[in-house]
């Protein structure tokens, strides 16, 4: 007997193309990198929070997979350098 396993709650993504808004967004927060994503949606006249938050959410899954697409440090890619895991001492402990 073949069992599937039955999917709970919401399906993921919306089916909604929005290509050419996150082509949109990007340009936007090139030409004014003092803008964060939110606030840049806001400025394109999307003022639904649902609407705002789907943008966001596939903006950032489109940075990830593209890299090559600049984000500026005021849209939130400061880095900060990473601490050592174990510190190494150079000498006997004793």
């Amino acid at each position: 007997m073949v069992e599937t396993k039955i999917k709970r709650g919401r399906p993921i993504g919306t089916g909604i193309d929005d290509s050419d808004r996150i082509a949109r967004l990007i340009e936007l927060l090139r030409t004014q990198p003092d803008l964060k994503p939110t606030t840049a949606i806001r400025v394109m006249g999307f003022s639904d929070p649902s609407t705002i938050r789907r943008l966001r959410d596939k903006y950032k899954a489109a940075q990830t997979v593209s890299p090559a697409t600049p984000i500026s440090s005021a849209a939130g890619a400061v880095r900060t350098p990473k601490k050592p895991d174990t510190v190494r001492v150079a000498g006997p402990l004793n």
